[in-house]
């Protein structure tokens, strides 16, 4: 029990070519073209993102988009849909949330998820982080690649060794071994200037900074130089931190088969609701809204809402709850794809949550 408590499971999951890859899901007819979002080659508008076939003709972000263009006169000039972006951006990171609640969001594309409270071990973890990435990529029809490792450093690495669309884990024990035939800008936190410094003198890859004496490193770099010794062994104790305080506890299931039989949607909501109802208690928090999802057969989605006097984490009210929005808004017989149920209106537990339901007209969204 000892070992499971202090080991420690984290991913880093990354939008692969994320502005780009939205453009293409909201206009198909884009797909395997050289794509470059940002401001106008005639005027000194620059690059805020490249598709990976634009990438081919040497266009990144940052660049001067009157370059890129001239690098890759073929590429399609997008100006960035910010609002559109930060909308996907927000699905994913729900994604996240009903695997753990405790997630980092370094950027729109990028976040860290601590997957210790929930995994049993590294397998389990793994396991966590491949449903996340497929999730993403089936529900939201988004790639990413994601790493997984004991710590923050390790997991970017192996995310970043696998893009794109990858899937790299480094199992507790193999940190140094992972990173020691990488080139010395692969490490978080070194840049152009210290890798330039490292290499003239003679440190390549990262393997010969785990190894070298801390005095030289002291002296090219500084006392940084000590502590870069420690990360190129693997070693980052450095906690993720959640952002954002946990709004709503969800979760959904696509079937493999459309469902139209009230008995199969039933158990499936009771299986869901036992799921939410433990991630609550677990959290230490109750809530009183219970939101229904419900996706047709033509991709058409249902939300609704019912919010309750007090609020609950058991599992027979959120059932109750949810059973009620089925009944009122679906049709029987109609064939659906997805279905969910989530808890929001969330605060921590003070006393128990009753059962007594007020169906509010206020809390329901289309």
């Amino acid at each position: 029990m000892d070992a499971v408590t202090t080991q420690r499971y984290i991913a880093l999951l990354d939008l692969d070519a994320f502005y780009a890859s939205v453009e293409v899901l909201e206009e198909p007819s884009l797909d395997g073209k050289p794509l470059l979002i940002g401001g106008s080659p005639q005027s000194r508008g620059v690059v805020a993102a490249a598709s990976y076939e634009a990438r081919k003709f040497g266009c990144h972000s940052a660049m001067p988009m009157s370059r890129a263009v001239r690098l890759c006169p073929e590429a399609i000039v997008l100006p960035p849909r910010f609002h559109l972006y930060r909308e996907y951006s927000g699905r994913v990171m729900d994604i996240l949330q009903r695997e753990s609640g405790v997630v980092q969001q370094m950027s729109i594309d990028e976040a860290y998820v601590d997957l210790t409270p929930v995994s049993s071990d590294m397998q389990d973890a793994v396991n966590r982080a491949h449903r996340m990435q497929g999730r993403i990529r089936v529900d939201l029809g988004l790639p990413c690649s994601v790493g997984v490792a004991s710590n923050k450093m390790v997991a970017k690495v192996a995310c970043e060794t696998g893009k794109p669309g990858g899937f790299v884990v480094v199992e507790p024990g193999t940190e140094s071994a992972f990173l020691a035939d990488l080139d010395v800008r692969s490490l978080p936190g070194i840049g152009p200037r210290s890798t330039e410094r490292l290499k003239s003198h003679g440190y390549l890859v990262l393997g010969q900074i785990a190894s070298a004496p801390s005095e030289a490193l002291v002296t090219i770099l500084g006392p940084w130089g000590a502590a870069l010794k420690q990360r190129a062994r693997g070693e980052d104790p450095s906690p993720v931190h959640p952002e954002r305080e946990t709004k709503s506890v969800s979760a959904e299931e696509t079937f493999a088969a459309d469902v139209s039989v009230r008995e199969t949607l039933v158990e499936e909501l009771r299986r869901m609701g036992d799921r939410v109802a433990r991630s609550l208690e677990k959290h230490g928090l109750v809530g009183r809204t219970v939101t229904l999802k419900l996706r047709l057969a033509d991709f058409t989605t249902i939300t609704r809402s019912t919010s309750r006097e007090n609020a609950t984490a058991h599992a027979d009210a959120i059932l109750a709850d949810a059973l009620h929005l089925l009944d009122t808004n679906w049709d029987p017989g109609t064939s659906v794809r997805l279905i969910g149920v989530g808890v929001s209106n969330l605060r921590p537990i003070q006393v128990p949550g009753q059962l007594a339901l007020e169906l509010s007209d206020g809390q329901r969204e289309n």
